[in-house]
């Protein structure tokens, strides 16, 4: 293999970058050189994904079966640097449980270093191309930086369990839409003026799906576009949003606004009957509805005491999430930050390529639009 074709090879495995950074902070000092996080086996981005789990090795030496002077045996050498017993016992204690139970073997963890060699080498041989100030294994290793700065930041974080119990009544409190759902249905529409196109319409789509909701759905999807005289809805394929027998806790005054607009005749009749299947055809002021929900979600009612261990988890994060933008802004401020918005709208939208043609599956065909973004027709 000549020079380029190394250089190729090691390249390809720039986002190992911050393994490549430790390796070289090592061998720019007297110090012995630290154990590279999570193995000769692991794959370049997955040694870029986890530098987080550094102190895993930090942590695994503590727990050392070795002592001091077993510790510090040299097994194997890779130019001036040495792999020492202790670097091997700790690189094995810090992988995963799945990966150490196949190491209970002489053999199997002389196949570890033999890996944790070749590893070294190309590290080596990366420094020696000067690959560590390639701009993307910079990049990589900045980022792995900032990851582990927040870390050593969020080491004092708030505890879920020492939320106070008043903080968490006061959540439950302040927020019973979350801890109180009536049930509720994703519901879909056709509107007619005429009770004969209703029921033809009906007839035609029970008749054409064959008891097949994928047939149905795109049934649904051309007939709805293309004869329903709601306009309004008709481009989200006659979607209505979630609605529910009552209002639910809670329930903002444009949610209230929502559900006033939608016939009562309409939800009332929209619990009668099972997903995906076409609803008998309903009378209001307004016309004839065609009508099928596409999903289903049960009631949920939540005590305190159900409640109170997701609460202090999201108190918590809200109060790691506040801290954590405190120590951004401070830190703006000590650097002086400044940002021109105009000369950002010099740079043209970057193109978006289009994904590839997906083949559709029954459950594909069967997925309905989304439809919390969908208007209602007054």
């Amino acid at each position: 293999m000549n020079d380029h074709q190394t250089s190729q090879l090691l390249r390809a495995g720039a986002a190992a970058a911050a393994s490549i950074a430790l390796a070289l902070a090592a061998a720019a000092c007297d110090k012995p050189a630290r154990p590279l996080p999570h193995g000769p086996g692991a794959t370049a981005d997955k040694l870029a994904a986890k530098v987080e789990d550094l102190p895993k090795v930090a942590e695994s030496a503590k727990n050392s079966t070795l002592t001091a002077e077993q510790r510090a045996i040299v097994v194997a050498r890779v130019g001036d640097r040495p792999i020492t017993l202790g670097d091997l016992e700790a690189r094995l204690q810090a992988e995963p449980n799945a990966v150490r139970s196949q190491f209970a073997s002489v053999q199997k963890r002389k196949e570890y270093l033999a890996k944790l060699v070749q590893f070294e080498v190309l590290v080596a041989e990366a420094l020696r191309q000067g690959i560590d100030k390639d701009p993307e294994v910079l990049e990589t290793t900045r980022q792995a930086m900032v990851r582990k700065y927040l870390m050593e930041e969020g080491k004092d974080e708030v505890d879920p369990a020492a939320v106070p119990a008043a903080d968490v009544k006061a959540y439950y409190d302040a927020n019973p839409g979350v801890f109180h759902k009536p049930e509720t249905v994703e519901l879909s529409h056709m509107l007619f003026a005429d009770k004969a196109q209703a029921d033809k319409v009906k007839v035609e789509l029970e008749k054409g799906a064959e008891g097949n909701t994928p047939k149905l759905v795109a049934l649904w999807n051309d007939y709805v576009v293309r004869l329903s005289e709601d306009k309004a809805t008709a481009p989200y394929l006659g979607a209505l949003g979630s609605v529910s027998r009552q209002p639910p806790p809670g329930a903002t005054s444009a949610e209230l606004e929502r559900r006033a607009q939608i016939p009562q005749a309409l939800m009332d009749a929209a619990f009668a009957v099972e997903p995906f299947v076409v609803g008998p055809v309903v009378q209001s002021e307004r016309g004839f509805h065609v009508w099928m929900t596409t999903s289903r979600s049960p009631a949920v009612e939540k005590s305190l005491e159900q409640a109170e261990e997701s609460i202090r988890a999201r108190i918590a994060k809200r109060e790691r999430d506040l801290k954590r933008q405190k120590l951004i802004d401070d830190l703006k401020a000590k650097a002086k930050v400044t940002i021109d918005d105009d000369a950002v709208r010099l740079i043209v939208q970057p193109k978006v390529e289009a994904p590839p043609p997906k083949k559709p599956s029954g459950n594909d065909a069967a997925t309905p639009p989304a439809a919390a973004t969908s208007p209602v027709s007054p």
